[in-house]
């Protein structure tokens, strides 16, 4: 059974980015890791349920609440095989009743992490790739609010921290520095294994 990391950021830090230059590096230096998205297997489990996964997270709480539990139970099948699972997903999500849990205690039991990671960027940048990304049906945030949602975050990285025992680390992002995050997260890997 490999690790479980799981490597968070609100939208916009490129997280996306770093773990896809991530697997390139683990692959270079032979390590088995695999990245597992939690709001694909969410969306896969939702199907006709809801149109996208930017809608899953408008939909009633129960209902997010259950389709957490059972995309961390297929999730956490998945570190079968390999050295390192990597689990991208979000810390929080928005919701209109506020910031509902991504890693509530029944997730974060099942995925039973060895790491935490969060990845960051400037406030400047994370507003100005939100505004760029025509992939996604992002919600449009002021700079304040997206300073509000990066220290929220963390709070709720140190919940989680509390929850399991495992570290936090930081990783920061900026503009052109995705190699050098993924080569941060690669020294990590290695302590853990």
């Amino acid at each position: 059974m490999g690790k479980v990391v799981v490597v968070t950021g609100i939208p916009g830090v490129g997280k996306t980015t770093v773990l896809s230059e991530l697997e390139k590096l683990a692959s270079e230096r032979g390590m088995r890791v695999k990245v597992v998205n939690f709001g694909t297997v969410m969306m896969e489990l939702a199907k006709g349920a809801v149109p996208d996964r930017d809608q899953i997270r408008k939909m009633p709480l129960d209902f997010q609440r259950k389709l957490q539990r059972k995309a961390a139970d297929k999730i956490a099948g998945e570190a079968e095989g390999v050295d390192v699972l990597i689990v991208d997903t979000h810390m929080f999500i928005r919701t209109r009743n506020g910031f509902w849990p991504g890693l509530p205690a029944g997730v974060l039991e099942k995925l039973s992490p060895s790491a935490l990671v969060l990845v960051e960027a400037s406030v400047k940048e994370v507003a100005e790739r939100r505004a760029q990304d025509k992939t996604r049906s992002r919600d449009m945030v002021l700079e304040e609010e997206v300073k509000l949602e990066l220290q929220a975050s963390r709070s709720f990285a140190t919940a989680c921290s509390v929850l399991t025992g495992a570290p936090v680390k930081i990783v920061q992002n900026p503009a052109g520095g995705a190699r050098e995050a993924a080569e941060e997260l690669i020294n990590l890997l290695r302590d853990i294994l």
